[in-house]
């Protein structure tokens, strides 16, 4: 019998197309993660270290929302060239900055153009496979995420130590190329999507970036006063987004959201903390291990990506698992992230590096079990007309989360003194209120995944 699931030679290179995206975006994102230590090191802006992620990841947002409209009005092939050069433009930039600010524009820039290659290659694979192959698509995307975070802090350790940061970054710059020229070959003649599509609202999706800016922008003034003020003023701005959001179509999130009681909102709020939990991880994690417990670019940058190694081998291990274990698995994640980032909090300042490696495991494990049960919760508990927003909502307010953490991580993090020399004070004190914070906000995630739970049965 045919199996209308199978990949045949014809579809090799459809294949190698979408996962040239997502493999991409994790190695950019890891050889970023491993180089940036020694990038700040050198620029003399250890300060400026959570900007980094927090305007990579905000950007990453926009970018993934306008890839709809570019995709409609210029077709999937222009899209991926625009995207491209984005790409390699911010990378080029980063590379050749003799400052950190331009380093920033770079790291945006590359974060815009990567949101919309890696939401263009899911919408691809809609396209260029059955639907009886998608799930196969997916599940290699994922394999591909998974050697990607592999090789990232390789390649981005090894040109840092035998050349320099900056050709880590002209190196990200080349890595568009192979999507590209893929791309001409499959896509020139491909038709272009719906050219009705809805427009974004992008005067929502400022003003939440704003809001996170705002917060970010905390950890420079001197006057504690006007710090507190600019946080209070990012959190106020994104609770009103959050109210317009409800009243005008298109949504950037479900109706539901953000409230307590109806289960996607629930689900939504799991996958909003445990990322806001996490970002000190990968902001503060290789950072710490390069400049004050001496380890190379390469396995200071290994050790940051271990999170991620173990949430990739986690979710390919619990794929299959029976539906009857799958409420304690969602109960599990965010109880094994509050593990996780208690063991950081305790060891990252004086403990063997065994210790460090075994929370960061434990952090990606919590991650690993959990998430995918979590969105198969939400999808199955949408609204009527809401599928849209909330398949949407699902990486936005993941990367929202990310991008809120790593600015409150960089207000916390120069306000102990990671900002200058390292000492075992310095580090232990940052540690606890990083770490130990992330982990007090992992507990809100429990209550959050027990009253989801118990949401989800009373619907049935």
């Amino acid at each position: 019998m045919h199996n209308e699931g199978a990949l045949g030679r014809r579809h090799l290179a459809p294949l190698v197309l979408v996962n040239l995206g997502v493999g991409m975006h994790a190695m950019i994102w890891y050889m970023a993660s491993t180089v940036m230590p020694s990038v700040v090191q050198d620029l003399g802006a250890a300060d400026a270290i959570s900007w980094a992620t927090t305007l990579y990841l905000v950007t990453t947002i926009l970018g993934a929302v306008a890839m709809a409209g570019a995709k409609a009005r210029r077709g999937a092939w222009w899209a991926m060239a625009g995207a491209s050069l984005l790409v390699s433009l911010g990378s080029l930039a980063a590379a050749l900055a003799p400052s950190m600010a331009l380093v920033l524009v770079g790291r945006a820039l590359q974060g815009l153009g990567e949101g919309m290659l890696v939401a263009l290659s899911y919408a691809l694979v809609r396209e260029l496979f059955t639907n009886a192959q998608v799930p196969r698509v997916f599940g290699i995307q994922a394999a591909t995420w998974g050697i990607t975070i592999f090789l990232g802090p390789l390649a981005g350790g090894w040109l840092t130590e035998t050349f320099s940061w900056r050709a880590a970054f002209v190196a990200t710059a080349l890595l568009p190329v192979p999507m590209l020229a893929m791309g001409a070959r499959i896509l020139r003649r491909h038709p272009r999507g719906n050219s009705a599509v809805l427009p974004a609202p992008w005067w929502r999706l400022l003003f939440l970036t704003l809001g996170v800016l705002a917060i970010a922008a905390a950890d420079r003034p001197a006057q504690a006063g006007l710090g507190v003020a600019l946080v209070l003023g990012g959190v106020a701005v994104i609770a009103l987004v959050l109210r317009l959001d409800k009243r005008r179509a298109p949504h950037l999130f479900p109706t539901s959201f953000p409230q307590l009681s109806h289960p996607v909102s629930l689900g939504l709020w799991i996958l909003l903390l445990m990322p806001l939990a996490q970002a000190p991880v990968y902001v503060y994690g290789p950072y710490i291990l390069q400049m004050y417990r001496d380890l190379s670019p390469t396995l200071a940058g290994y050790f940051g990506a271990t999170h991620a190694m173990a949430w990739s081998i986690t979710a390919i291990l619990i794929a299959r698992l029976h539906p009857r274990w799958q409420n304690t698995s969602i109960l599990s994640g965010p109880a094994l992230l509050t593990a996780g980032l208690t063991g950081l909090a305790l060891t990252t300042a004086t403990q063997p590096l065994v210790l460090v490696l075994a929370s960061l495991v434990v952090v990606g494990v919590g991650f690993g079990v959990c998430n995918m049960f979590v969105n198969q919760r939400i999808m199955a508990s949408v609204q009527a007309g809401q599928e849209d927003a909330t398949a949407g909502a699902i990486p936005t307010l993941q990367g929202l989360g990310g991008a809120i953490s790593a600015a409150l991580a960089g207000l916390a993090g120069n306000a102990f003194g990671l900002d200058g020399a390292l000492s075992v004070d310095i580090v232990r004190r940052a540690s606890l209120a990083l770490y130990g914070g992330g982990a007090l906000l992992s507990l809100l995630a429990i209550v959050m995944a027990w009253r989801f739970l118990r949401a989800l049965e009373r619907g049935r």
